[in-house]
């Protein structure tokens, strides 16, 4: 049995294609023009399959020629694209999803992990922020994360397909350079190949989550079973630019970082995840130190291939 990633071309689904692949499973990744470059350097087998997941055959199809069990949906428009191009990230974001589910439901599948976002709740909900706090998006990628939690779970109660949600904060990592947040992995990454870096949000904060703590969790989401919730808050600790730029600045005493304080960030600080500590054994492997120590070491590794 293999393990399907629609949309594991992407930044979460490349890291977690190598991983699941380096434990020894066997990794399908449906994507509409997969790029290679994102799983180069790879000396285990991924299988790469050109599908639209907005086509619900393409999906069947890829299950039933690569005896696909679990099912992780990682595809989504970024924020900005999602709020520009509304009706767009309703098919992308929302309607794959449904076609995942539906899937799920008529062939039978084991686990669907959808990878959701602390952008379902408000912008003024005071922190930290739990999985109980009303939902309230303030964007439409938001919206369309609230939507997919919804129907996956309906799909848990009314047909039992077995879904669960990681509502994912603020995303770093090699690889990830755009969106809202896209400053944050650029923070490093830039410096560590020996650019310069300018930013406008020194004293915004928000929680700070290495990839590789993000696809840790994908991977406790999936092992687990019979879960007592469904969804769950993936974080890993608080920190403004300005201190994660003197954490690059201590590995890094060279790096050119303007920073300036004309913005903060547009959403809570700070998140609980407890109920994931508790259910799935999540604990954040990587503080901040350790993050930016780890990124600044694979983004050297890889210079220049």
């Amino acid at each position: 049995m293999s393990v399907l990633i629609a949309g594991g071309g992407g930044f979460i689904g490349s890291h977690l294609a190598r991983r699941l692949a380096e434990l020894g499973e066997k990794v399908v990744i449906l994507d509409p023009s997969p790029n290679p470059q994102l799983l180069r350097n790879r000396d285990y087998p991924i299988e790469l399959v050109r599908g639209d997941a907005t086509q619900i055959g393409d999906i069947l199809q890829a299950v039933k020629q690569h005896a696909v069990q679990d099912v992780y949906h990682l595809i989504a428009l970024l924020g900005d694209v999602s709020q520009e191009k509304p009706l767009w990230a309703l098919k992308i974001n929302v309607e794959t999803l449904v076609n995942v589910l539906e899937v799920a439901r008529l062939m039978g599948l084991g686990k669907v992990i959808f990878a959701s976002s602390v952008a379902v709740y408000g912008i003024h909900e005071p922190a930290p922020v739990g999985e109980d706090a009303p939902l309230n998006p303030a964007s439409v990628y938001g919206a369309t994360k609230v939507m997919g939690e919804f129907y996956g779970l309906h799909y848990y109660r009314q047909f039992k397909v077995d879904f669960r949600a990681l509502r994912f904060t603020t995303l770093y990592g090699p690889g990830k350079s755009a969106g809202a947040t896209g400053i944050c992995s650029l923070l490093i990454e830039k410096p560590a190949r020996g650019e310069p870096i300018q930013g406008d949000a020194a004293d915004a904060v928000t929680d700070w989550l290495y990839i590789k703590d993000a696809i840790e969790s994908l991977i406790l989401a999936r092992t687990i079973d019979q879960p007592r919730s469904r969804v769950y808050n993936i974080g890993a600790g608080s920190y403004s630019l300005r201190q994660v730029a003197a954490v690059v600045k201590r590995f890094l005493p060279q790096a050119r970082i303007d920073l300036e304080a004309k913005r903060t960030f547009p959403w809570p600080p700070s998140y609980k995840w407890e109920r994931a500590r508790s259910e799935l054994g999540y604990q954040p492997r990587y503080d901040i130190e350790a993050g930016v120590k780890d990124f600044i070491a694979e983004v050297q590794k890889n210079k220049g291939s």
